[in-house]
């Protein structure tokens, strides 16, 4: 495997944590659910709380081109 903008054969692989996004309707239909279910002292800690999601790049060292392996 190579780089796909110089061809180069000089590339390291980097593994990197992201933050994943909470969009605005799924965060007002947790608040709904748990204000209802077991009320406003549990829906805090949700609403904190995000997960991460682990992306691999390959970074050429040649020209630094980055890219999704």
């Amino acid at each position: 495997m190579g780089c796909r903008k110089c061809g180069s054969d000089n590339i390291n692989f980097q593994i990197v944590a992201k933050q994943k996004k909470r969009g605005c309707l799924m965060s007002i239909f947790w608040i709904l659910l748990t204000m209802i279910t077991l009320g406003a002292t549990i829906w805090i800690p949700l609403l904190i709380r995000k997960g991460s999601k682990v992306v691999t790049y390959g970074v050429c060292q040649n020209c630094g081109y980055r890219w999704k392996a």
